[in-house]
C-alpha cells in the first residue's frame, strides 16, 4: 500500500509541475472562454462552476475553490477527473510529460 501511495504521489507531483509550476492560484483563459484553474489546472468547460451556470460541474465545486493553498478541492476534483475513461490522460501535461518516465526523482530526499 505505500508503494500505491508513493507512486500516486508522483504522479500528483509531475503533473502539478507541468500543469501550473507547482502555482495554486495559477488560472489560465482558453479561447473558448473557458479557464484552467488551480495547481492542476482543472477546466472550467466540465469540471467546475464559473462564469457558466449551465456547466456540467462534475467535481461540484466553484473553480475558485481549486485556487486555494490547501489542495484539498484540488486533490479531490483531480481524483474525479481520473476516475474517467481518459484517466490521467485527461491532461496533455500528463501524455507528453510525465507517462511513461520514471517519477522517482520528483520526490527524491522526501520523507512519505
Amino acid at each position: 500500500a505505500v508503494l500505491v501511495l508513493w507512486g500516486r504521489h508522483l504522479i500528483r507531483v509531475c503533473l502539478a509541475y507541468y500543469t501550473s509550476g507547482f502555482n495554486t492560484a495559477a488560472v489560465d483563459h482558453e479561447a473558448d472562454g473557458s479557464t484552467n484553474n488551480g495547481i492542476f489546472q482543472v477546466n472550467s468547460r466540465k469540471w467546475c462552476q464559473n462564469l457558466d451556470p449551465e456547466a456540467p460541474n462534475l467535481c461540484q465545486m466553484y473553480c475558485s475553490d481549486l485556487l486555494n493553498p490547501n489542495l484539498k478541492n484540488a486533490v479531490i476534483c483531480a481524483m474525479k477527473i481520473t476516475q474517467e475513461p481518459r484517466g490521467m490522460g485527461s491532461w496533455e501535461a500528463w501524455r507528453h510529460h510525465c507517462q511513461g518516465k520514471d517519477l522517482r526523482d520528483w520526490v527524491d530526499g522526501c520523507d512519505f
